[in-house]
């Protein structure tokens, strides 16, 4: 095979550029510290990289979806607390009128007191987070509770609002976040119906009205706390359950950036003797290649 100048030259200017390529290709590298920028880089750790980043991207997901949650529950945890604050002085004052010995105006003013704390309970029914009633089920962009008179109807429904924090379908027994108005003031708001009727007979404030406070009013009062504490002791364990997946999903987000960065990355120190190697290598072809190349009408006439 007859070797020309001209296919010497060809061949010569390839492999340079090859290794102009490679040196321009470590210079990158070493200017943003990633080794990967193209799929050709290192196959392999391409396709690593992509399951980190998705990984990644599913496991920023849940950690959203459980600080949503945490923050919906926190909300739900105080007017919970606020409900129960509520129920105490509710019996406080019944304690107080039904002592048989208040006069019949002293018990009314006192049904007054309860009426207001009453509504005060049905405000806090009403509450919202980031303009959604958070005890309406999942009808929450309507108030679940209004109130005519002594008739208080729920608005909302009995649905669960689900925040997974794990693969697979979301289940409302495990994902749950909310209160309904049922879990809150029990089946046909029957807590709120039995404080109506308390006020009732407070308002009325006879002996016997007053006898009735102390024998059934009182019970229905402790009754009806115990389960809204009942509700509250779920919830409560649910914000336990999202508190330690969130550490953990914390943690796992911790795990796979530095996983990611580490496949993702050059070695610094490995990277600069590599790119010291290349340009030496560019540099020595250059002088080879000048003794190689077709002597121009130039060189004769130096």
């Amino acid at each position: 095979m007859r070797i020309t100048n001209t296919m010497m030259s060809y061949n010569f200017l390839g492999s340079l550029n090859k290794s102009l390529e490679k040196t321009s290709k470590i210079q990158a590298q070493l200017a943003d510290g990633k080794a990967l920028h193209a799929p050709s880089d290192d196959p392999i750790k391409v396709v690593r990289s992509l399951r980190f980043s998705t990984s990644m991207e599913l496991n920023n997901q849940y950690t959203q979806n459980a600080q949503d949650a945490l923050s919906w529950m926190n909300t739900s945890d105080d007017d919970m607390q606020d409900l129960s604050k509520i129920m105490i002085s509710i019996k406080e004052q019944v304690v107080q009128a039904s002592n048989g010995t208040n006069p019949q105006s002293a018990v009314q003013t006192i049904g007054d007191a309860v009426d207001n704390l009453i509504n005060q309970m049905i405000n806090i029914g009403n509450s919202q987070l980031g303009g959604r009633y958070i005890f309406a089920g999942q009808n929450d962009k309507t108030a679940p509770f209004t109130r005519s008179g002594d008739i208080i109807t729920y608005n909302g429904d009995n649905e669960k609002i689900s925040m997974p924090i794990h693969p697979g379908e979301a289940t409302p027994g495990q994902d749950s976040v909310n209160l309904t108005g049922t879990d809150v003031f029990g089946p046909g708001l029957k807590i709120l119906n039995d404080l109506i009727d308390i006020k009732n007979h407070l308002k009325s404030g006879t002996g016997a009205d007053q006898q009735w406070l102390s024998d059934t009013g009182l019970a229905k009062i402790d009754g009806d706390h115990d389960q809204m504490l009942q509700s509250h002791t779920t919830l409560g364990s649910r914000m336990s359950i999202y508190e330690m997946a969130k550490t953990m999903l914390d943690s796992s987000n911790t795990v796979i950036a530095g996983d990611q960065a580490s496949n993702d990355s050059i070695d610094v120190a490995k990277g600069i003797v590599d790119y010291k190697n290349a340009e030496n290598v560019y540099k020595t072809a250059l002088q080879i290649g000048a003794r190689i190349m077709p002597m121009s009408l130039v060189d004769f006439l130096r």
